[in-house]
């Protein structure tokens, strides 16, 4: 692991925490969750007891996804985070040992309940639900969401509810502030990554963020309206709308609530609202008619917020918001609207803890993004927005999550908070291109304009350190993390590809490894007769193993020589472009313990600087190429790096008495400040002896 600290008065210093996010943003169209699912019910377990005191005062916990350790060191170097600076020299910085993969779901999993993926079993964006009853494929269903599982609500023939929409988190392990309220004492966490549902306190409040898909149930589903386009489509996170205009005006249908007794693909699934689009070239405005007004907008404007009602049946509505964007008035005009997320007065899903703290915020604060995936990554991908739009809509966002923490600070009642931001992070997958010059897409004209937009994440993240150190008392512990650090991603890998050419994967109807491929996604169209092993996610290679696998062909004994012979085989296996080679290290079952290893890969990947798992080999295809070239802004990358070149940051304003702290300490520390002590099962340890 790169550790570097800096010694302060006490001699002890400490580091910073990882984690990772990648988004299946850079799959294909999103599919929609089609099970029911049963929501676990909240853990309760009996009243923890007291520990020793160790401190009167407050704990504060600032996370931002995505940090890298190198920039962050050399912007303090050179002056630029004076606030961070502060607290190194009268604290503590430290590199923060992540989880493996460094992935945002496991990363932040670990940070949430103390526990590493061999305990808590999120391993990744992608779970495989093998289908033990042997029907079409090897999969039930395309593998779900690794985190969560999600249903839509339940109508009876005649269109009422009898069944609200369901949420379960798929983690094992409980969040480290549930003993912390069972002691009485009282926690705000707001926005901490795959923390949803939100869990009930009894002393405290809760505001949920990346996990909280949108009124569809996807991650997030941008809608783009467009001369521009020829039919609508749906593409990779989004749909598109052509904009026919005669005599200055045209019309579009907005599929809005689904009909949950009705599959995605069948005619009437969804709700149609008409929406009227009037442009004035000469003017540079274009306005839009929706069901509960007209919005005028400028060549680039954002609108207020839009509500919408939604009614599915006489007896069943769902209630949204979203917002417009004129990205060109002149032609082809092109307007973006957000997804359609939940309305804070009325989640289709509840969001907070209580239910009714989403929409207290919404009092004090007004309409605000209630998205898990806050940023519309997917729309700059597809080219719906620019980079200047996406950086603005960054600013603002991460400028009211500072507001909103900043108003908690300053009403107290509160021994525990917990804020988070993911604008590094996002910035950082799509601007990386910018930065690396080796990167396919790099220019110098994108270097001069948005070469510096990460440090900018950074900067107003070290503000916002500065406004929170302000409102601390002299007592209060402040922490100060990020869950993994960051890559360039100039290749994909096609692992499918890879274990098709070494004699390791099958494909229905074609008998050379040479030349065969598989074009089909999530598995399908393998011949599991004669696969031994498979790749489905950011980084995970899974045995085809008989008993546990639906088509299992491998004997249980068989497996750990497999998994050997396929490590020392992909370690050997180097880009032909430079003889580099492409993983820094190769992990399997065994860098794994614990209670919830049914879901581990078999073999994780640890790929060097530069290379990632194809977009392809996360759906679980198989092109003929065995590499790609990076032609996505989705160009900076860490989902399946090694973890020890991968790691987050860790600050704080007190030295700690680790020299190797770890994102599964934090709670832990917590918890020791606030004087409860830790259940027996936490894999974290306190920083503070």
């Amino acid at each position: 692991m790169r550790l570097k600290k800096w010694a302060v008065d006490s001699g002890v210093i400490g580091i910073a925490l990882l984690m990772t996010v990648l988004g299946l943003q850079c799959s294909g169209e999103q599919a929609e969750p089609e099970p029911e699912v049963e929501t676990e019910s909240a853990v309760v377990v009996e009243e923890t007891d007291p520990v020793e005191e160790v401190s009167t005062g407050r704990v504060v916990i600032l996370g931002f996804d995505g940090v890298e350790p190198s920039i962050v060191e050399s912007m303090l170097e050179g002056g630029e985070l004076p606030n961070l600076a502060k607290l190194r020299d009268a604290g503590t910085y430290s590199e923060l040992e992540t989880s493996i993969p460094p992935q945002s779901p496991t990363a932040w999993s670990s940070f949430i309940t103390c526990k590493f993926p061999g305990n808590h079993g999120i391993y990744d964006f992608l779970r495989r639900i093998p289908n033990m009853n042997l029907g079409r494929g090897n999969f039930r269903t395309i593998p779900s969401v690794g985190y969560t599982k999600r249903s839509h609500a339940n109508l009876s023939a005649t269109g009422a509810q009898v069944k609200a929409p369901q949420m379960g988190n798929l983690r094992q392990g409980e969040p480290f502030w549930l003993p912390l309220d069972r002691a009485g004492k009282r926690a705000k966490i707001l926005h901490v990554p795959f923390a949803f549902p939100a869990d009930t306190l009894r002393n405290g409040y809760m505001l949920c963020g990346l996990g909280v898909p949108d009124i569809r149930n996807t991650d997030s589903t941008f809608y783009s309206f467009s001369e521009s386009y020829s039919a609508m489509k749906g593409v990779s996170g989004g749909m598109q709308f052509p904009l026919e205009f005669a005599d200055g005006q045209a019309t579009a249908l907005l599929p809005g609530a689904r009909d949950p007794r009705k599959k995605t693909r069948e005619t009437g699934a969804y709700t149609v609202t008409e929406l009227t689009f009037s442009i004035d070239r000469s003017a540079g405005t274009v306005s839009i008619t929706t069901p509960t007004g007209v919005i005028e907008l400028k060549e680039g404007d954002w609108s207020e917020w839009v509500e919408w009602d939604f009614a599915v049946t006489d007896a069943f509505s769902v209630r949204a918001i979203s917002r417009f964007y004129a990205v060109s008035v002149a032609e082809p005009a092109t307007i973006y609207m957000s997804c359609l997320q939940y309305h804070p007065d009325a989640p289709y899903m509840p969001i907070s803890n209580p239910e009714s703290y989403a929409g207290e915020l919404k009092e004090r604060h007004g309409f605000y993004k209630t998205i898990g995936w806050i940023y519309d990554t997917h729309a700059l991908r597809q080219d719906a927005i620019s980079e200047d739009a996406f950086l603005d809509d960054v600013r603002a966002t991460m400028a009211w999550r500072e507001e909103l923490v900043l108003d908690e600070m300053d009403r107290g009642d509160f021994d525990l908070l917990v804020g988070a931001w993911t604008g590094p992070d996002r910035v950082s997958h799509l601007f990386w291109r910018f930065r690396d010059s080796g990167h396919p897409l790099y220019t110098e004209a994108g270097a001069a304009k948005y070469g510096d937009a990460v440090e900018d994440t950074y900067r107003r993240m070290d503000e916002t350190i500065g406004k929170v150190v302000e409102r601390l008392n002299d007592d209060d512990l402040l922490m100060v993390l990020s869950d993994h650090g960051f890559h360039s991603f100039r290749k994909g890998f096609n692992v499918n590809t890879w274990l098709i050419r070494n004699g390791y994967q099958g494909v229905e109807g074609q008998t050379d490894p040479a030349t065969a491929s598989n074009s089909r996604e999530f598995l399908d169209g393998i011949d599991w007769a004669n696969t031994k092993a498979y790749s489905l996610g950011l980084g995970s290679i899974f045995i085809n193993v008989s008993g546990r696998e639906a088509k299992g062909i491998v004997a249980e004994d068989d497996v750990p020589e497999l998994i050997a012979e396929i490590r020392d085989k992909l370690a050997e296996v180097v880009d032909p472009d430079t003889g580099d080679p492409i993983f820094s290290t190769v992990y399997t079952i065994d860098d794994y313990s614990g209670e919830a290893l049914g879901n581990a890969p078999d073999i994780q990947l640890g790929y060097a600087e530069g290379y990632q798992s194809s977009k392809d080999t996360v759906k679980g295809s198989a092109p003929a190429a065995l590499f790609s070239v990076t032609k996505d802004k989705w160009s900076g990358e860490h989902a399946a790096s090694n973890a020890a070149e991968t790691p987050g940051i860790f600050f704080s304003n007190q030295a700690i008495d680790s020299e190797t702290p770890r994102i599964v300490d934090l709670g832990a520390t917590a918890l020791h400040y606030l004087d409860v002590k830790a259940p027996a099962d936490y894999e974290g340890a306190s920083l503070f002896h």
